[in-house]
């Protein structure tokens, strides 16, 4: 994707009989090799029986005040909504929530009393995104990316929208670092400062920021440490793998 470019994208599942307990839990991860940062969480999805849908056919548009979506007949996890106004092809009833239709194979919830009759509904159904929560967000900074000195200052803030629980710094594989917020001023927010050591040769030094155990965002700073006259230094062969922090293989 280019930058500034938007794509959503149909995720679709099956849920056989054998599936014990009542949740899914999707483990998910997304990364930027040229920006050296990384977010993942582990999504739990509910699993409802299944529900009785009455047949339902024809049109119906948001009411005054827009409808919120649902991607199944309760009133939880909405992840969209529409604005006044906005026309839907309807697909059948549950209770008080209606099913509608928001493009080829995509269908979503919506509650009866905040639909009104009518519309002529036009292709793909657009509709504002909401976000229930999102990953931390981690600024980090580093005095310099190559130095002759066998340490390298780190300054950032690490944010979160609901709650940061902690931040760690690991250089190579190494944890040499870790702070909690637990009991911070700033429940979602946390700025910190560290002298991060430093290898011959180039390392890796990894920042990650937790909002919970399953929902982390990682930034990697490379710094190349050279010799006492600028000559640089091999690499010792025990220093782990560029590639691997890149991939955003890290172990919490």
């Amino acid at each position: 994707m280019n930058p500034g470019d938007e794509k959503r994208v149909v995720f679709t599942f099956d849920v056989e009989p054998q599936l014990q307990g009542e949740e899914a839990t999707l483990s998910l991860s997304v990364g930027d090799r040229d920006l050296r940062e990384f977010a993942s969480e582990k999504v739990k999805i509910p699993i409802e029986s299944k529900g009785a849908l009455e047949p339902a056919t024809g049109a119906k548009k948001a009411g005054p005040t827009g409808a919120t979506l649902y991607p199944g007949p309760t009133k939880e996890h909405a992840f969209g909504r529409l604005a006044p106004a906005t026309s839907v092809k309807v697909l059948g009833r549950v209770g008080d929530m209606d099913k509608l239709e928001l493009d080829d194979g995509r269908f979503a919830f919506a509650a009866s009393a905040e639909l009104a009759a009518g519309g002529t509904p036009k292709g793909a159904v657009r509709f504002e995104d909401l976000y229930s929560h999102a990953p931390p967000t981690l600024e980090v900074s580093a005095g310099a990316l190559a130095t002759r000195a066998d340490k390298v200052k780190l300054t950032g803030v690490a944010s979160d929208g609901e709650r940061l629980l902690d931040l760690e710094i690991f250089v190579g594989s190494r944890k040499l670092f870790y702070k909690s917020n637990r009991d911070g001023a700033d429940p979602k927010r946390m700025p910190f400062e560290y002298e991060a050591p430093l290898l011959p040769g180039m390392n890796a030094i990894i920042v990650v920021a937790r909002e919970n155990a399953d929902t982390v965002t990682r930034r990697v700073l490379v710094v190349r440490r050279d010799g006492p006259s600028g000559e640089l230094l091999k690499t010792p062969k025990n220093q782990d793998s560029l590639d691997d922090w890149l991939a955003g293989d890290t172990d919490e």
